[in-house]
């Protein structure tokens, strides 16, 4: 990017990141083929929706829907995560000035009722 270039403020993605001591791989495996596993270890993992070009309310809600249609079996494993979240992720740019990235109501209603937290992660402009 050439120095007269302006990188603008956008929305990236929304990660589902869970911490729990048990079932994971049973949990992941309720989330089907809806998700992509993007890091994994023994008791974390961090999950992207297997779709692309989503609005930020497209993907949280989407991602809220998910947890909250789990089988029961998955449902009593995602009760007991340590951590439960929507990483939002920001590219923050020089322009426009200010940018707005909004969830409806309903959305925010989802989010909660499936015992999420919201995190919003601001990454530095490109060079």
């Amino acid at each position: 990017m050439s120095s007269n270039d302006k990188s603008v403020t956008q929305f990236l993605n929304v990660d589902l990141d869970i911490r729990v001591q048990g079932g994971l791989e049973t949990l992941l495996d309720a989330m089907g083929s809806s998700v992509v596993v993007l890091n994994q270890a023994a008791q974390t993992a961090s999950v992207e929706l297997n779709a692309y070009d989503l609005s930020l309310e497209e993907a949280a809600a989407r991602l809220a829907e998910l947890v909250n249609s789990l089988s029961p079996e998955a449902r009593t494993i995602w009760g007991q995560c340590e951590l439960r979240s929507l990483n939002i992720g920001i590219l923050a740019g020089v322009e426009p000035h200010s940018s707005e990235f909004a969830i409806s109501k309903e959305t925010v209603s989802a989010i909660a009722d499936a015992g999420l937290e919201v995190v919003v992660t601001v990454y530095a402009p490109r060079n």
